[in-house]
């Protein structure tokens, strides 16, 4: 039987989990609460990064002894193993813990119910469930990347309401409200990495950095530029900003990269390429994941974004919708994706919609047969 206080502790401990948001991947972000014997909460704490302490001993320690007797609120599953830090199951187990509440069993092969089963065999009473859904919601990057390997894609794009990225003559600067431009320094600032292809580095010679007065603790997000030819148009803001920048090109193009072998400045990817003699994406997206970028923000032309979505590698999308029309002529957000019915259109779940400045933000997750 679940109290109102314990409703109460995992809510907030799911506020507290989204604190470690863009600094914990490949772990996932946690929150806990300690409510004494009494009720009353006695310590809290959330996971601030990978190789950190993990929430439960975060708020173990800040409940001193308030904690014998007490019950653990907790997201996600205590782990039962060893990694960077001892299991947390122990650390329970000694602190003197009675009772622990979780939001959702660990999927992670390592635990994926261990984690609970210990627990009760040590005599403490466990309810898992509570709250589950916003904590599958909380962690949707580390659930997607248990499943699949490989990093979450995100894709933004600024519209005209009548679906169009940039006029005729290409410019596009600015579709969205200042306002929606701030929204998407922030998201920037949520992910790992910011990726694009290299046209768009040419026509628009971006720098694809946060601007914020304050940047996330882990600084600024990799960029990732993907590029047939290592023609970036003599664009330099890309580059020369700061923070890491990856060039990841096909392996038939191993020559044209020779001009950067030197530079401090990048890093190469060199990758298998595909059919149409690019990067092919899904290496590319688990190679992401195995250098610890959770989740990736496109802001990329109609090229990529298309054969993302055309290869099931788009996970969601960020639509600003700006109120303008800029007619047939004006350049699509989307290539062809064989789509000849509403039977095979592409459809969101989890979709919110509001105001942002002028425009509006459309924000939802696609639905994919299988992953």
């Amino acid at each position: 039987m679940i109290s109102d206080r314990e409703t109460l502790a995992m809510r907030k401990a799911l506020r507290l989990a989204v604190r470690g948001r863009g600094n914990t991947f490949p772990n996932p972000m946690v929150g806990a609460v300690i409510l004494a014997h009494d009720g009353t909460e006695a310590g809290d704490g959330f996971h601030r990064k990978c190789g950190a302490p993990h929430a439960e001993a975060v708020a173990i320690s800040s409940a001193g002894d308030r904690v014998l007797g007490g019950t653990l609120v907790v997201t996600l599953e205590p782990c039962c193993h060893q990694g960077r830090t001892g299991p947390c199951t122990d650390r329970i187990i000694n602190a003197g813990i009675s009772r622990v509440v979780v939001a959702m069993e660990d999927p992670d092969p390592r635990v994926c119910g261990r984690g609970v089963e210990q627990l009760r065999d040590a005599g403490l009473e466990v309810e898992v469930g509570l709250m589950s859904g916003e904590a599958a919601r909380l962690n949707r990057v580390y659930l997607h990347y248990l499943r699949t390997g490989r990093s979450w894609v995100t894709l933004k794009m600024a519209l005209s309401l009548d679906g169009r990225i940039a006029a005729a003559d290409g410019t596009s600067r600015w579709i969205s409200c200042e306002e929606s431009r701030k929204t998407v320094h922030r998201k920037r600032a949520s992910v790992g990495a910011v990726m694009t292809g290299a046209g768009t580095v040419r026509k628009d010679d971006p720098e694809l950095t946060v601007r914020l007065s304050a940047l996330p603790p882990s600084g600024q997000p990799a960029r990732i530029i993907l590029t047939r030819s290592g023609d970036l148009g003599g664009s330099e803001n890309v580059i020369r900003a700061p923070g890491r920048v990856i060039l990841a090109y096909p392996d038939s193009a191993g020559p044209a990269m020779k001009k950067f072998r030197d530079s401090r400045k990048v890093e190469l990817w060199e990758m298998p390429h595909d059919e149409t003699g690019g990067v092919r994406l899904l290496p590319l997206l688990e190679r992401t994941a195995s250098e610890g970028i959770g989740e990736i923000l496109c802001e990329a032309g109609p090229g990529l974004s298309t054969a993302l979505l055309l290869q099931d590698l788009a996970d969601s999308v960020m639509v600003f919708s700006a109120p303008m029309l800029l007619g047939g002529e004006g350049r699509p957000a989307f290539g062809e994706l064989g789509i000849r019915s509403m039977e095979k259109a592409l459809r969101l779940e989890n979709v919110t919609c509001r105001r942002s400045g002028s425009d509006f933000l459309t924000e939802g997750e696609f639905v994919h047969g299988t992953d």
